[in-house]
């Protein structure tokens, strides 16, 4: 991609949204580090917590950069942008002692450790009211604080199957539920915590007093599948892998062999896309005069008709024919496509990493997606990397408590 390109998005810095809220984070993996990332990204002073030594097991994952600046996590450097490093081992008294420390000044306390563990290092729902009254406190797990499955471990891919996203997964009924890539209920997670976090901030202005927010995948994953579960609470049914039997919705092959999303949710919108492609009878078809059967008959009749339409056009072309009709269509883009995606670059979604280590073989620097929404017009700039450890000295850490 040419830097024209590049630099044709909105201004982006540094943002002071939240400057003054301090985080303290006993964090790992993907949930808990995510939503203090976007917290960081908004301008809160965020110090995680990790295991002396080791870190965040993330810290280790492939692909890494080496260079005589250290090595940088792919990995790590995805959701641990902006913030501070200490290394503690909260067994241990002189750094249990630096731990309550940073609690006494802090606005925020996130942790994705199992339910109870808290309760164990002293800080229950009670003490910390009593201690910390301003303390707000978000706890997220697989399964949450209460409930017969709170003590179950979790990762991404389990509760996406508890949460009934996996049976909607995959080409039919007859072939196995699949994922979603990319950690996406981890993800999910981090984004309503941050939702939580940001409520209590606000009800703290008027009550003067924290709040504990349980942050639970399976719930939020569930209640992120309300279409399916309303639509199983009206009419009995239970949707399941393949075609969507609700929503006129598909994918279609155009000539140069590329994909087109589609959705044609109104009979208006059927109209439009009769229109478009020339075929004027098929809005009129018995077959196809409401929405559910268009639904039904996605697959057998409106995919053929959509692809014999397109094939003497790209991918491009067809999606531009149809949306100049209003119809609603989109190409489906490939990684490397979203990366180079000039309406994204107009936008500035990806912003220089502000890490020496972010730095590519041809020299060029790193950009990776930074929190997702404009103030102002401008973006956040994402902050660089921490070095496991690397504020140990600022928060009073003794040298031992990092061999």
């Amino acid at each position: 991609m040419s830097e024209d390109v590049e630099d044709r998005g909105p201004g982006s810095g540094p943002l002071r949204l939240l400057e003054g809220v301090r985080v303290v984070s006993l964090e790992a993996y993907i949930a808990a580090p995510y939503c203090t990332n976007l917290l960081a990204d908004a301008g809160a002073e965020v110090i995680k917590v990790e295991r002396p030594g080791t870190g965040d097991p993330r810290r280790a994952y492939e692909p890494k950069l080496r260079d005589g600046d250290g090595e940088l996590s792919s990995g790590f450097a995805s959701y641990n942008r902006g913030k501070k490093s200490v290394e503690l081992d909260l067994a241990r008294p002189a750094d249990r002692e630096v731990f309550d420390g940073l609690l006494a000044g802090a606005d925020v306390l996130v942790s994705n450790l199992r339910p109870g563990s808290l309760e164990r290092m002293g800080l229950g729902r009670d003490i910390v009211s009593e201690r910390y009254p301003r303390l707000v406190v978000c706890e997220i797990s697989g399964f949450g604080q209460s409930g017969p499955y709170a003590h179950w471990p979790a990762f991404d891919s389990v509760i996406q199957a508890m949460s009934g996203l996996s049976s909607l997964l995959g080409p039919s009924p007859e072939e196995p539920p699949e994922l979603a890539p990319m950690g996406t209920m981890d993800l999910l997670g981090g984004v309503y915590s941050v939702i939580g976090i940001l409520m209590a901030l606000v009800a703290r202005q008027r009550s003067g007093r924290g709040t504990h927010v349980d942050a639970s995948m399976l719930d939020i994953a569930a209640a992120f599948l309300e279409r399916p579960l309303t639509l199983h609470e009206f009419t009995g049914s239970v949707p399941l892998r393949g075609a969507d039997r609700f929503s006129p919705v598909g994918s279609f092959r155009a000539g140069d062999g590329g994909w087109i999303s589609i959705v044609i949710p109104t009979d208006e919108m059927w109209s439009r896309c009769c229109a478009a492609i020339g075929r004027p009878e098929l809005r009129d078809d018995p077959r196809l005069d409401s929405i559910l059967k268009r639904a039904e008959a996605m697959r057998e009749l409106i995919i053929p008709a959509l692809e014999e339409w397109a094939a003497p056009l790209d991918r491009h072309e067809a999606a531009r024919r149809l949306r100049e009709h209003g119809q609603p269509a989109g190409v489906v883009q490939t990684i490397d496509e979203v990366r180079a995606n000039e309406h994204l670059a107009a936008r500035g979604l990806f912003a220089e990493l502000d890490d020496p280590r972010a730095v590519h073989a041809d020299g060029s620097r790193m950009r990776l997606p930074r929190l997702p929404l404009l103030f102002d017009g401008r973006g956040a700039q994402p902050g660089p990397v921490p070095q496991l450890g690397q504020d140990n000295e600022e928060f009073g850490v003794s040298a031992s408590a990092s061999s």
